[in-house]
């Protein structure tokens, strides 16, 4: 097994006030209309500071009740550019048209949320575990990102050739994982956490060579202190996958006090295909 580099140094530069982990992207958005736009793209949806919190809460009680379909919700676009319309999704299929992507939930109490533009994912289903963490499932493509994580954000939308649409290669989709492994650590646990990998490996989903990364992060116990938070580790999967969107991501993380899922997440990760 190869050891992820410490979250602590991530290869490109990240704020550190965005490093809460509050799974809904809903924050993101109640920062968007409450705060200045430009420091709501930054904060997205995990640090949660007390005048986020309450403008989530005002959001929340404007949106229709957990049992209902989602409906569709604006995004801001990359670099927070023209927004755009989301599909509405609901669980147990999930089907990602931007990002040629399909999947199902690993949780049918999982519920569309606003985009993460933090993690780059452009569908994102959660469900709350406890104040402030969530179970958190979703998918992406490269333009999904608000701020890529690097120069090197393979996309292929627009380069096409005679003999069809170019596809990004194993070494580049290996690569982009491991980028959003890196991007999830320093973005979404707070500071400092740890993580270890638990297994990579090349694999083929639906018929299509992807690589799978399964990291297991802890974090930081002053950190979950200061939040009140009984959640100690999460496994995180990440999927990407060779489409004529770029390398296209599916992630799906659980905290260890939903470790009941964890038995079932290997199955669910294998249920994602190329449309």
């Amino acid at each position: 097994m190869i050891e992820l580099p410490p979250p602590n140094q991530p290869p490109w530069p990240g704020p550190a006030e965005v490093r809460g982990r509050r799974g809904a992207a809903l924050v993101a958005t109640a920062v968007v209309l409450v705060l200045v736009v430009g420091v709501a793209l930054v904060n997205g949806r995990r640090n949660r500071d007390s005048a986020a919190r309450q403008a989530a809460d005002r959001v929340q009680q404007q949106t229709t009740a957990p049992s209902s379909r989602p409906s569709p919700e604006i995004t801001p676009g990359p670099g927070g550019g023209q927004a755009e319309q989301l599909p509405v999704v609901a669980c147990p299929e999930i089907r990602d048209e931007q990002s040629r992507l399909g999947y199902r939930c690993i949780d049918n109490g999982l519920r569309q949320d606003f985009s993460d533009i933090n993690l780059g994912l452009r569908i994102a289903l959660n469900q709350e575990v406890e104040p402030g963490w969530v179970i958190s499932e979703g998918s992406g493509n490269p333009r999904s990102l608000a701020s890529p994580p690097s120069n090197d954000t393979v996309g292929f939308r627009q380069n096409r050739n005679a003999a069809g649409p170019a596809l990004p290669s194993a070494d580049q989709v290996r690569d982009e994982v491991r980028r959003r492994t890196l991007l999830a650590l320093a973005l979404g646990y707070g500071d400092n956490p740890s993580s270890r990998s638990l297994a990579q490996r090349t694999k083929s989903f639906g018929g299509v060579q992807g690589f799978e990364l399964v990291t297991e992060i802890t974090i930081n116990p002053v950190y979950r202190a200061r939040r009140n938070l009984t959640a100690r580790i999460e496994r995180l999967w990440t999927v990407g996958l060779p489409t004529t969107a770029g390398v296209s991501i599916f992630m799906l993380s659980i905290p260890d006090n939903r470790a009941d899922l964890w038995p079932k997440a290997e199955a669910t990760v294998g249920t994602v295909h190329v449309l």
